[in-house]
């Protein structure tokens, strides 16, 4: 009998033992879990006094929390910006999804709190803050690497650096609506607000000049030349500002690198216009580009990149007549380059000078006779002023011209360079007239007395 009640003592000692031991366990979780409740989110004070919601409590943010609860319990729900910043999805033209996925209710590929920072918030209006003027291209370089580094290098970092009056950010263009999300629009309508968002500072205006510094290079009437005409009537093929001068790495054309510079327009501008330049590449003007004398004649030397005031109230052939005009007359061109400068002279001299004066349209200018891109001089047998191909260059005009229709001076030479016949046919003509004159005066005369 004592046996049994050892045995049975003995299996209660251990049963109580076991318990014991199971419930410390469990208090030990229960404790540790309490004290990890009890740890408060990890926030820096001297970081949120200083941000620009600084005077803001906790759950003005964090409205899930509860502050009579203690401990601490679970994760706090993500923070609703939008519940004070309604309009901020308006205001962020240049993220385009994230507007979208606010009114769709799905979470955008880039929050608020990716640029914007948490607890660090810092008003763009605080100078040296992420979204300042002078740190605003390295904050969002962070995602768009390539931009960023492209800009660096621009004409726009350059001014910002120095501080230029109206030096461009980032948001100075793109919080404009003309960069969308790619497919989201159609190139005419991304093209045309291009346009206007490049012509806000470079349009040659009261208002954009009292924006800008004096050095801006400001553009008269960009919609009268042809490419600003064709593209706002609708050409959505035609180049923009940044099909020429590119967007963030945009320089100016008298630097090195430029897109429009003088050793590469005619590259920018065969982008669209292939054929011509291989025209021009075998034209005289284009062979002088390889030559040493490297300042002949590029694309903008006749068609002005942007239209000038009153160019398009010239007709077309008389603005082409004066196009060729400011190489073939200056007399200081003659020297460097050997070129006559009586060219343009005899020209205005002629016959087809005079009717174009007298506003003909259908007479000949330069480019009538000599070609526009493959200009080719005059002992170049594939020239088209060259004597075997006169005849069929001028039967373009005059139906049945053959090769002694031209045998007359074309540019109605004048001087000692003229034909002697030529040169007396003037003063002869007036001899004539006059004595003819006198000699009807006299008559006149006799028979009234």
């Amino acid at each position: 009998m004592r046996m049994r009640i050892v045995v049975l003592a003995a299996l209660v000692a251990v049963g109580l033992s076991v318990s014991a031991t199971s419930a410390s366990a469990q208090t030990a979780r229960d404790t540790a879990r309490a004290g990890v409740g009890r740890v408060p989110p990890a926030v820096d004070d001297s970081i949120l006094k200083h941000s620009a919601h600084a005077k803001l409590v906790c759950v003005a943010c964090h409205t899930s929390l509860d502050p009579k609860r203690d401990p601490y319990r679970g994760i706090a729900e993500p923070v609703v910006c939008l519940r004070c910043h309604e309009n901020a999805q308006f205001k962020h033209s240049f993220h385009p999804g994230v507007a979208a996925a606010i009114r769709s209710g799905a979470k955008p590929k880039v929050a608020c709190k990716e640029c914007h920072g948490a607890h660090d918030v810092v008003s763009a209006k605080v100078p040296g803050s992420k979204f300042s003027e002078s740190r605003l291209s390295a904050s969002c370089g962070k995602c768009h690497e390539k931009a960023a580094a492209s800009f660096a290098g621009s004409t726009h970092n350059t001014a910002l650096g120095k501080n230029v009056k109206g030096a461009p950010t980032c948001l100075s263009c793109h919080r404009k609506e003309h960069l969308v999300a790619s497919g989201a629009t159609d190139s005419l309508t991304a093209k045309a607000a291009q346009a206007r968002a490049c012509l806000d500072c470079h349009l040659d205006t009261t208002a954009v000049r009292d924006l800008v510094a004096p050095s801006t290079v400001l553009v008269p009437r960009w919609d009268r030349g042809m490419h600003g005409a064709r593209l706002m009537h609708g050409d959505s093929a035609v180049a923009s500002c940044v099909g020429c001068h590119g967007s963030h790495g945009i320089i100016k054309k008298s630097e090195p690198g430029s897109t429009v510079g003088k050793d590469s327009i005619v590259g920018t501008c065969a982008k669209c216009h292939g054929a011509i330049e291989t025209k021009f590449n075998v034209s005289v003007h284009g062979k002088a580009r390889t030559s040493a004398k490297t300042d002949s004649i590029t694309c903008a030397t006749c068609h002005a990149e942007h239209a000038k005031p009153g160019a398009d109230e010239l007709p077309a052939k008389a603005a082409a007549a004066q196009a060729c005009a400011r190489c073939h007359d200056p007399v200081t061109l003659s020297g460097s380059y050997g070129i006559a400068s009586d060219r343009y002279k005899g020209f205005s001299d002629s016959y087809h000078g005079f009717a174009m004066r007298d506003g003909s349209i259908e007479a000949a200018n330069c480019a009538s006779c000599h070609g526009a891109h493959d200009v080719r001089a005059k002992d170049d047998t594939t020239s088209s002023v060259d004597k075997s191909h006169r005849a069929d260059n001028c039967g373009k005009c005059h139906k049945g011209a053959n090769e002694r229709f031209d045998s007359g001076p074309v540019h109605g030479k004048i001087g000692v360079r003229a034909r002697p016949a030529r040169r007396w046919l003037l003063p002869v003509g007036l001899l004539l007239v006059a004595g003819a004159v006198g000699g009807l005066t006299l008559f006149g005369r006799r028979r009234r007395a």
